[in-house]
């Protein structure tokens, strides 16, 4: 049936991918009558696009507004929904107010096996979510089409999202062949995994994996989606998505549910332009979704993106090699407690390195002196074992609409140049410029802290141009200035990079 929806898609010339195909099928099976406006709402096509694909699901004899006895068998036989439970489906994606009773009925059947997990290790920034939030995140995979008939890639699993996963499958669609993989550091939760999918029967499999080295490749363009909770660090969420994107299948729309400790708007912008340079569309941002026990990170909560693979997805971080950087908080930020005891006054460090990791070890060990288990916060200090200054500095320059003859100049783009960097106070080593035939000129000037290059295209009026310097003195912006005016640009933009930042 993939085959024919794929097929389907390619006569439609349909932008979105089949997956949008199966979303309206599984819609037209469980609501058993759609009209073409609610299609359409359930989709996210305008309603003539949904008219003409109803008209291809006639045409294979699936049926139109509802579906027929042979579009009912064959959307059952692809989902696997024998003994599915169509009520529940409906309730879950179409009622809020049952959808939030049915967690709260829940939490108390899966508590117990929550329990079971081990205790968080701060060192590899471990947290673990509520049971309520594993129910939720559970639930993205229901509303995005990512649960029934699936391959679903749990990258790191302190949360026990994966049973969570496997709990609302089996309440569903007890018979569906999604299968569900956990790849996890901690064998702790590894063995505890296991055990658990073997005494609920639940179709999850786990494995070691450690994020840093490159992904094996039984695991690679296997998955549909993937669920990650990453390090809390820039470094570690960019690896960890790098080895998403390896994982999941290469076709568009696959989806990526992505939870991310709260950072300042600084941080949240490199993580965004991180999310863009890979490929990511982000479909959404929720704030108020993941909750956390314990206070490991801030207000205990973190934010999740769901986001969206597109057809041109690339990793960050190339998956040939082991990655050696540091990925984890207490690895970038050694962070240490001194706690005095509120009985005897007697003092101890806790952090990374030392007897205590966290003040909840401490408090359920107690005091070594008098075995009090209240202590007071007395300093807290925070190393950085990385320099967060930039190697580089790096301006991205684009002119449109500049005067095609100029463009063409190679001697007089060569003084433009060398004049920027004078402008910039730079000394220079060297240049070399070349005109091509017909037209457009590429050049470069080399100067002590590093270049200035230059590519022209006249017949469209475009000059591509990079300075960049590893001495952060320059005066950069008076040189992209000085170059914009004179080659006096309709439009120009400018992007900023920090080249080797850590």
């Amino acid at each position: 049936m993939q085959k024919q929806l794929q097929q389907i898609t390619a006569d439609m010339q349909l932008e979105e991918h089949y997956h949008t195909l199966e979303k309206a099928l599984l819609a037209l099976y469980f609501h058993e009558n759609c009209t073409t406006k609610s299609l359409a709402h359930t989709t996210d096509l305008p309603i003539p696009i949904v008219s003409a694909m109803k008209k291809e699901f006639a045409k294979q004899g699936w049926g139109k507004h509802s579906l027929t006895k042979k579009g009912q068998l064959a959307i059952s036989q692809y989902f696997q929904l024998s003994g599915a439970d169509a009520k529940l489906y409906l309730q879950l994606t179409t009622d809020d107010a049952f959808r939030t009773e049915w967690i709260t009925q829940n939490i108390s059947e899966l508590s117990t096996i929550y329990e079971a997990r081990p205790s968080a290790d701060v060192a590899i920034d471990q947290a673990k979510c509520t049971v309520e939030t594993a129910l939720k995140r559970a639930l993205l995979a229901l509303d995005y089409t990512m649960l029934l008939n699936k391959r679903i890639l749990c990258l790191g699993d302190d949360d026990f999202i994966s049973v969570a996963l496997a709990f609302l499958l089996k309440k569903i669609a007890p018979n569906s062949t999604t299968k569900i993989v956990v790849l996890d550091i901690d064998r702790r939760f590894l063995c505890t995994i296991s055990k658990i999918a073997k005494d609920y029967e639940l179709p999850i499999k786990t494995d070691y994996y450690n994020v840093q080295e490159p992904l094996p490749k039984t695991y690679a363009h296997q998955f549909d989606c993937v669920y990650t909770d990453t390090p809390y660090t820039l470094t570690g969420a960019q690896l960890f998505l790098s080895r998403a994107i390896n994982a999941l299948k290469p076709e568009a729309m696959r989806h990526v549910f992505f939870s991310y400790a709260k950072r300042s708007y600084q941080k949240q912008w490199q993580l965004q332009q991180s999310l863009y340079a890979m490929g990511f569309v982000i479909g959404s941002i929720q704030y108020d979704l993941n909750t956390y026990e314990g206070a490991q990170i801030l207000g205990a909560t973190s934010q999740l993106f769901v986001l969206q693979t597109t057809e041109q997805m690339t990793p960050y971080i190339p998956n040939q090699r082991k990655f050696t950087r540091p990925i984890y908080t207490g690895e970038i930020e050694r962070k240490s407690v001194v706690y005095q005891c509120s009985h005897c006054q007697h003092a101890l460090t806790v952090g990374a390195g030392y007897q205590y990791s966290t003040i909840a070890q401490l408090q359920a060990s107690g005091c070594p002196d008098c075995k009090n288990n209240k202590f007071s916060q007395m300093k807290r200090t925070v190393q950085k074992s990385q320099s967060k200054h930039a190697l580089g500095h790096h301006i991205l320059l684009e002119l449109h609409d500049c005067n095609d003859a100029l463009l063409n100049d190679v001697q007089q783009i060569k003084k433009i140049m060398c004049q920027a960097a004078h402008k910039a106070k730079a000394t220079i080593v060297t240049e070399h410029f070349h005109h091509f035939s017909p037209y457009g000129v590429s050049g470069v000037v080399i100067i002590q802290e590093s270049h200035l290059t230059i590519h022209t295209w006249p017949e469209y009026g475009y000059a591509a141009i990079d300075v960049f310097t590893c001495n952060s003195k320059l005066a950069l912006q008076d040189a992209v200035q000085y170059i914009t005016e004179q080659f006096n640009a309709g439009n120009a933009t400018q992007h900023y990079l920090h080249r080797g930042r850590p």
